[in-house]
């Protein structure tokens, strides 16, 4: 399996808190069949982010990645930020202030107050014609989409990948958020699921098999696989990703609270 959302770098942002916190999140990691996993810290802007240096990034990525070749564990780090949506995203980009995946044009981004910002699809664009993909994190958490999972389709049919987290989707953030994801799964608006893992039991741990399984039980092994194997390969190898279209979830199946019930 691929993850493509972890905040598995010490001493970083809100995540682990030492190196030996983070080996311990690899080895749980690869315990669970996970391959590769993206470290994504959060950027300036987000209120986790404590340091944020690029050469930092890469310097812990590798001294992660070596412990665990010495090991012989079957896991390799990679280098990513979780980004904060701000309105000079694309310049900060353009000016290699921050890190896409890996070696690609492909970011993610995150909205920090979970909520949609009125110039969204403004700035979607702009990353678009600069060059950028864009994964949102955590699609489930915003306000509005839980008020109206459709409000994500324009970005949808946009281009923009959706990332659920796995903690959401198995009921370990609550009801609601756990409505949301599998709302959304079941109509083909998630594209990825990731563990946005921040440390050891009992905080997120980086754990996707789970969810996979119970992402199954929604949609089936096929595309339930597809969301931690082939759709993040292909993010990260920068290839084309074509899901099926979306289907709009109608009045009468939405479990969102209508006014007045």
């Amino acid at each position: 399996m691929i993850d493509l959302h972890s905040h598995i770098l010490y001493d970083m942002d809100d995540g682990a808190l030492t190196l030996a916190e983070s080996l311990s999140m690899a080895r749980m990691a690869a315990a669970d069949g996970t391959r590769i996993l993206v470290a994504t810290p959060h950027s300036p802007g987000s209120s986790g982010c404590r340091h944020y240096d690029l050469a930092l990034i890469h310097a812990r990525v590798g001294e992660i990645n070596a412990t665990l070749a010495a090991e012989q564990i079957e896991l390799e780090l990679v280098a990513g930020t979780e980004i904060c949506y701000e309105s000079d995203v694309v310049e900060r980009l353009k000016r290699g202030q921050l890190l896409t995946y890996g070696n690609t044009r492909t970011i993610l981004l995150e909205l920090s107050r979970n909520s949609l910002p009125p110039m969204l699809e403004n700035t979607l664009f702009n990353l678009q014609v600069a060059g950028y993909r864009v994964v949102l994190a955590h699609p489930e958490r915003i306000v509005e989409v839980q008020q109206d999972p459709n409000r994500l389709l324009p970005l949808i049919e946009r281009g923009v990948l959706m990332q659920l987290t796995a903690a959401a989707l198995l009921g370990e953030q609550g009801e609601r958020l756990q409505t949301a994801a599998e709302t959304l799964l079941k109509h083909g608006m998630a594209h990825i699921l990731a563990s946005d893992t921040h440390g050891l039991p009992p905080r997120r741990p980086p754990l996707l098999s789970a969810a996979r399984d119970r992402a199954a039980t929604l949609v089936g092994l096929a595309p339930a696989t597809a969301l931690v194997t082939s759709n993040p390969a292909a993010v990260l190898n920068g290839l084309p990703l074509r899901p099926a279209p979306p289907r709009p979830v109608t009045q009468q199946h939405s479990w969102w609270r209508r006014p007045g019930r």
